[in-house]
């Protein structure tokens, strides 16, 4: 049974045939003893047995299912029963073997072609039940269980347009089964229909009002577009009816941590995970609360142990990957090594040396390019690749987009008037978009941010393309199939000590930006009115350890009267999340009135308004701020920044250099104090530095698209020269 509906189809199947002769059917079970009758018929011996299987004797129910098969050996309703049997004590392969037999001698036995499907599916062989319920349907098309099960099936297999096709036949024969309605639902929502999505599991919900499931839809529902106070209200009348209902409780734990409530969030998750401690939802969602609250150390334990049940948990590796950059104690060397373990197991060797002897090897045609992402769409990765996309010459450059976009908005429609090409990426397997992507000849494959969100890096190890290239990513992939890295000399200079599966490649400048239009206008420093310097961080928490605060703690003690305002969404809403942040800075004899707490906003106009009351921006390491450091910028704040050793630690450092500040980019811990005191000793001078930023920031590199796009395209072309010339690859 699919462990994400239930049981909510009976796999118990009718008998085939006229074989219920009325014996036994009004005498207890127990006064029967069908192996001492020999005159009992193979009809009434299965009447008898499957009376037995209905009330759970399964050791009863088989003895006379095989002396069915002692008198007639090819008996395909007792072999059918033996496999529902098998299947029935969790021994999916014999329940293959019985029914397939069975399905073999009875062409037309849909029922236990629906068995059969049943049994494969719960093998693992899902492409194989999908081929076995469709026959089951072929001989009865309004065969109801076959109809729920292969839209079952579909849904497994990621195609859902299938699959709401199949519920939505299911409901015009029987509107009453609540799980259809659900299902139905849930494809649709999985195709971004909301609206629809919602209606399905309010009419199983009109049903069924216990229906978990579908209640736990519509939570999630009301959580995806920020509803998070009628979410949780919903999980909650979930647990009221079962109050170990692990799926119910991890939903609500992560609904708390995104309201704020961290400490509610990671009581309910850990209650999850007392009921069920190999459950990598739960587990990942621990870590994901304890990262929130700036608990790395935690966060990286839960997300290894993640691991260690599921080692293939893509969702897993990503969120380690993710978490240890956060982690300053590590070497580089531990770092690369973790990367190796955990992205090594996805290497396929056998596709390492794939040719592409066909392709023309012209230096001087047109390239297609190929860019995977899962963030076409309102999000920092797509912020910074429109202006790439805008500027491409399309003369050279044939440019194909692969977007695993489960929402799409106005940025995607922007991406994809920007591209030659568009494929949607959803319900497809990584082997098959390595499929497409191999049949469109892609020369170049970009992977945009492969560790972050739904990216799928793993794509590149089918080598659907000659050159694979890894850009905006923070780190190595990890993958020997990644050709090249994306970076430029401050972000990795010719001396540096970071390490790579991939060969690194300089552009003039990484990162870009495009030019803010209806931004709030630049207000004077805070300090002029306030009397006070007032240093800032909008950066996400989890980056925030104790290194950053102890540095941040020496800077406030070197500005008398200065304060810190910090602000992240709504996580310091909570006065429970106020308090822990406090006493932190209090380790380092920083008072609370010197702290302060900045909550929800609700738009991109506000937040940026919130600039108007910072004069100084803190950088946090090791891994700094890249949207919030342009951001700083962009309103005229200057970001004091501490280059460090790795990609992560000298984002911002990059940015404030090609933005025309390297000044701002410090070598050590001591001239991060001096440079923070320095910029505070005199208001007039940063308020005349503030109201000039944002015109030089526009004009500097980070806003010219066309340099940047004419800069990617010499580094594509310079790469498709070299594997031209050579035809290979990089040596391993």
């Amino acid at each position: 049974m699919d462990s994400h509906t239930g049981k909510q189809v009976n796999i118990k199947p009718p008998i085939v045939g006229n074989i219920n002769s009325g014996l036994g059917t009004a005498i207890p079970l127990s006064q029967i003893n069908p192996l001492k009758k020999t005159s009992f018929s193979a009809n009434e011996l299965i009447s008898i047995a499957n009376r037995f299987h209905r009330e759970g004797d399964l050791s009863q129910a088989e003895t006379i299912f095989r002396r069915i098969l002692e008198l007639i050996p090819e008996h395909p309703i007792a072999l059918h029963f033996l496999g529902v049997i098998a299947l029935d004590s969790d021994n999916a392969e014999a329940a293959i073997k019985l029914i397939s037999k069975s399905t073999k001698l009875a062409p037309e036995y849909y029922q236990a072609f629906n068995n059969l499907g049943n049994a494969l599916d719960a093998a693992g062989k899902i492409e194989e039940a999908e081929g076995i319920y469709e026959q089951a349907l072929d001989i009865k098309a309004d065969y109801l269980e076959a109809m729920f099960n292969l839209g079952i099936m579909k849904r497994k297999l990621r195609k859902y347009d299938e699959a709401e096709k199949l519920f939505e036949d299911y409901i015009k024969i029987d509107p009453t089964n609540a799980s259809t309605h659900f299902e139905l639902g849930f494809s649709c929502e999985r195709q971004g229909n909301r609206t629809k999505a919602q209606m399905c599991y309010g009419v199983a919900l009109n049903i069924d009002p216990k229906h978990s499931l579908a209640r736990i839809g519509l939570a999630g529902l009301y959580q995806t577009v920020g509803r998070l106070k009628e979410s949780i209200e919903q999980y909650d009348i979930t647990l009221s009816d079962d109050k170990d209902l692990t799926k119910a409780l991890n939903s609500k734990g992560i609904a708390l941590r995104k309201s704020g409530r961290f400490e509610e969030a990671i009581e309910c998750l850990m209650r999850s995970y007392e009921l069920d401690r190999r459950d990598t939802e739960t587990l990942n969602a621990i870590a994901s609360a304890y990262q929130s609250i700036g608990d790395i150390d935690k966060a990286t334990y839960y997300y290894t142990e993640a691991l260690r049940v599921n080692p293939l948990s893509e969702a897993s590796h990503k969120c380690v990957l993710f978490v240890i950059l956060n982690n300053y104690k590590l070497s580089t060397k531990e770092l690369f090594e973790i990367h190796r373990e955990v992205r090594g197991p996805f290497d396929k060797p056998e596709f390492d040396n794939k040719d592409f002897l066909s392709r023309d090897k012209s230096l001087t045609r047109k390239i297609k390019v190929g860019y995977i992402s899962s963030d076409f769409r309102t999000h920092v990765v797509a912020m910074n690749v429109l202006p790439l996309l805008a500027n491409h010459n399309h003369d050279q450059f044939e440019i194909f987009l692969y977007g695993q976009v489960e929402f799409p908005d106005e940025i995607t429609e922007l991406c994809k008037g920007y591209a030659d090409h568009w494929c949607s990426t959803m319900q497809k397997t990584d082997k098959e978009v390595a499929d497409i992507i191999e049949k469109d000849e892609i020369d170049i494959l970009v992977v945009l941010a492969g560790r972050f969100d739904e990216n799928r890096p793993i794509i590149t190890t089918y080598r659907p393309a000659p050159i694979q290239v890894s850009f905006h990513d923070c780190a190595t992939s990890g993958l020997e199939s990644m050709d090249y890295y994306l970076t430029d000399s401050v972000l990795h200079p010719e001396n540096t000590v970071e390490q790579f599966t991939e060969e690194l490649y300089r552009l003039p400048y990484y990162y870009q930006y495009p030019i803010q239009e209806g931004i709030p206008e630049i207000s004077d420093t805070p300090a002029l009115s306030n009397g006070y310097i007032t240093f800032g961080s909008f950066n996400k928490p989890e980056k925030l350890g104790d290194s950053v605060i102890e540095l941040w703690s020496n800077v406030l003690s070197s500005v008398p009267r200065s304060k810190l305002l910090l602000k992240y969404f709504n996580h310091y809403d909570e006065e429970s999340m106020k308090q822990r942040w406090v006493s932190r800075f209090e380790k380092y004899n920083v008072n609370a009135s010197r702290i302060i707490f900045m909550g929800s906003i609700d738009d991109r106009q506000s937040h940026l308004a919130l600039y108007d009351f910072i004069d100084i921006a803190l950088d946090p390491f090791p891994f700094n701020g890249a949207t919030t450091t342009f951001e700083s910028l962009s309103m005229g704040v200057p970001v004091v920044s501490l280059l460090g050793k790795h990609f992560v630690d000298r984002v911002a450092g990059s940015i404030v250099t090609h933005a025309g500040y390297p000044e701002l980019a410090v070598e050590n811990k001591s001239d991060y104090i001096t440079c923070a005191r320095t910029l505070a000793t005199d208001y007039k001078k940063l308020n005349h530095m503030r109201q000039k930023m944002r015109n030089k920031v526009f004009k500097s590199n980070l806003c010219d698209g066309i340099r940047y796009a004419e800069s990617v395209e010499n580094a594509y072309r310079e790469m498709w020269t070299t594997w031209a010339e050579t035809g290979g690859y990089k040596e391993n």
